[in-house]
């Protein structure tokens, strides 16, 4: 009885494995758009499109991906300093969505 618990726990703890997140680790290069960044300023003149996409779905870290209007795609450093003041300007310049409407109830 006590070997066929053993053997048991030992085939769920095989079936438990680590190896997706093996295997994950070593094609996370794969999915990451950005392979090199720079940190050089790009003017805001020349801008035509900014994409930030965050840690997931296969790439361990943040990317900004710049869009530029002579059709060059830039892969930028996002902890550059340039680029947070133009993110929290855009931030603060992007107006919010308005809340919801509240139903208010009835008094009879």
């Amino acid at each position: 009885m006590r070997l066929s618990i053993a053997a048991l726990l030992l085939l769920l703890a095989s079936c438990l494995s680590p190896s997706h997140g093996i295997l994950e680790a070593h094609y996370t290069k794969l999915k990451c758009k950005c392979h090199k960044t720079t940190s050089a300023f790009v003017h805001l003149n020349l801008i035509d499109r900014i994409q930030v996409t965050p840690p997931g779905n296969g790439c361990p870290k943040m990317e900004v991906v710049i869009w530029t209007k002579n059709k060059n795609i830039l892969c930028v450093n996002p902890l550059a300093k340039w680029l947070q003041k133009v993110l929290k300007l855009l931030r603060r310049s992007v107006p919010s969505t308005p809340p919801a409407p509240v139903s208010k109830k009835r008094k009879t």
